[in-house]
């Protein structure tokens, strides 16, 4: 029985703190302002201001931690932590379960104003080199044409290289989230950059786990609260103070 009990202490002890405090763990992306990033280490921006509220409301509580992209995906595909401020797509939707969107993103082309480019759609980025972010989608048709080869994409792991290399010449056009391109542009850092009128996608985001993670009940409880967080209009408070930061 001793043994039994000392067994139980140390298997205790060795489970971590957040499962055994029956908190939630999400991981947001740590170079994405204004949506999220760190600051202080600590994860700050719209998607962790939207899941923070949200978890509140539902009287649960939530470890949301900022952290590269990549790693974000990796941690859920092994079911360790859900991703927030995700997007949908078809390989994603084999192995997540995703909650109702929290938000629409506006993917957003950006061009340097001496070498104009016209974009109404993926043809037009064919033969063309993209700087994204390292570990986004930017849509079942963008991702397949530069899977195979079609578009030549440069990988970074922020927005803000990617404005550089734009300013610099060393790519053709950097994809960006309105707000966030925008925030670039707004710094002033980079001049001579344009964006273009027309979007590559509207895109909605959302909050996923792994299958395997078995948070649908979690997730139908989150779904209730963003939908009263829309109607009250607490939802776009929040938008509205995160994004204009």
């Amino acid at each position: 029985m001793k043994k039994s009990a000392l067994f139980s202490v140390l298997l205790a002890l060795a489970l971590p703190v957040a499962a055994l405090a029956g908190e939630t763990l999400v991981g947001v992306d740590s170079e994405n302002p204004p949506f999220m990033s760190a600051k202080d280490g600590k994860a700050v921006g719209l998607y962790p201001a939207i899941i923070t509220a949200a978890f509140a409301a539902m009287g649960d509580t939530v470890q949301i931690d900022p952290k590269p992209w990549k790693r974000c995906l990796s941690d859920t595909d092994a079911g360790t932590a859900g991703t927030g401020g995700i997007y949908k797509n078809d390989e994603r939707l084999k192995k997540y379960d995703f909650s109702e969107q929290i938000f629409v993103e506006k993917m957003a082309v950006y061009f340097n104003k001496s070498h104009p480019v016209t974009f109404n759609g993926v043809a037009d980025l064919l033969g063309k080199k993209v700087g994204v972010v390292r570990g986004w989608s930017y849509g079942d048709d963008f991702d397949k044409a530069a899977k195979e080869g079609k578009i030549t994409t440069e990988e970074v792991t922020s927005d803000a290289q990617n404005f550089q290399k734009l300013a610099a010449g060393r790519v053709d056009v950097v994809l960006a989230i309105e707000e966030a391109g925008n925030s670039q542009l707004k710094a002033g850092k980079q001049t001579g950059l344009e964006r273009a009128p027309t979007y590559l996608f509207q895109n909605p985001t959302y909050l996923a786990f792994n299958k395997s993670s078995k948070q649908t009940e979690l997730l139908a409880k989150f779904n209730k609260v963003i939908a009263e967080m829309k109607k009250s209009a607490k939802l776009d408070k929040i938008a509205g103070t995160e994004l204009t930061r």
